[in-house]
């Protein structure tokens, strides 16, 4: 598949995800000595779980996670597997919305303890500062009233810039939809194009000239040598003679010399095993009959098949 604009943006996406988010994992692990470290009084407090750690522990599987995921995309992305990039699409939708609602509760949640924290001794030397700072902008006001401010100020500040990177996100998130909606429509079920097949009689066509076809079992006591394969409509073929049968495609080959071309038989990948005899398909021309060629008799439900022979060194 050619490089387009929207695979671009999605192997950057993906590989960014991937590799800022196993930095921030490994910047988690080695912060774990001091998370151990942090008010222990003897190593068994050390390995006390408590609400700290717990939240430490989600948010590292949490980015070892989006970073799986991540380069789970690149490589569908790199190597055109559309399981794998609607694998990071999925996630990468979920991940979006949750952050999202995320960044909206922890905005409301946050705004009673960002006042009771003004009042805590340990931040009178702070907000001395944050008075003098507010002051060029603002009148006076007093250090409870400056720290308020500044805190409420820092969380606008935050909740626009992740509002700002979900938007950036969701584009990217965009691209990567439109780049998997273009390898589904470039695919079909079993693997093949499918915005170049049409429907011509009954039996489904591609612009290569490949057709798909199906090969029913050989009947008892007939020679393989003395059996041509021509395709045959069957609008009320049962389900017992469809399982019966293997799907195959067959191509006409390149540059014919003759009314009668060899096939060349691609299996599948979810049908039942080719038989071990290959399939001639015979092109709709009609040939001068020649000498030691044996005239087979047409069938009433043979399609496009003006002449059939029997060529044994196709069987």
């Amino acid at each position: 598949m050619p490089l387009s604009v929207a695979k671009s943006a999605s192997l950057f996406v993906t590989l960014a995800g991937g590799l800022v988010n196993s930095l921030l994992t490994l910047q988690l692990a080695s912060s774990w000595n001091t998370l151990q470290a942090l008010d222990a009084e003897s190593e068994l407090d050390a390995w006390k779980l408590d609400g700290l750690r717990v939240l430490w522990a989600l948010l590292a599987w949490y980015l070892l996670a989006a970073a799986f995921v991540s380069f789970v995309g690149f490589f569908g992305v790199l190597r055109n597997k559309p399981a794998h990039v609607r694998l990071y699409r999925d996630c990468a939708s979920a991940d979006l919305a949750f952050t999202l609602f995320a960044t909206l509760l922890a905005f409301l949640a946050a705004r009673a303890p960002a006042r009771a924290a003004c009042e805590q001794p340990e931040l009178a030397p702070l907000l001395v500062s944050l008075s003098a700072y507010l002051s060029t902008f603002y009148t006076s006001a007093g250090p409870d009233e400056a720290c308020e401010r500044a805190l409420e100020h820092t969380a606008l500040v935050a909740l626009a810039a992740l509002v700002v990177l979900s938007v950036v996100r969701l584009h990217f998130l965009l691209a990567v939809c439109t780049h998997y909606a273009s390898m589904s429509s470039a695919l079909a079920p079993s693997g093949r194009p499918s915005h170049i097949e049409a429907e011509a009689g009954g039996v489904t066509v591609a612009a290569d000239g490949e057709q798909r076809i199906r090969l029913l079992p050989l009947p008892a006591g007939v020679a393989r040598a003395d059996v041509v394969y021509a395709p045959v409509h069957c609008p009320a073929a049962g389900e017992s003679l469809l399982g019966a049968s293997a799907e195959v495609w067959v191509r006409a080959g390149a540059g014919p010399s003759s009314a009668y071309q060899p096939a060349y038989v691609n299996s599948a990948p979810a049908s039942p095993a080719v038989p071990p005899y290959a399939p001639a398909y015979v092109q709709a021309a009609p040939a001068p009959q020649r000498d030691g060629e044996e005239e087979v008799e047409l069938d009433a439900g043979l399609l496009d098949a003006g002449v059939v022979r029997v060529k044994r060194e196709w069987i």
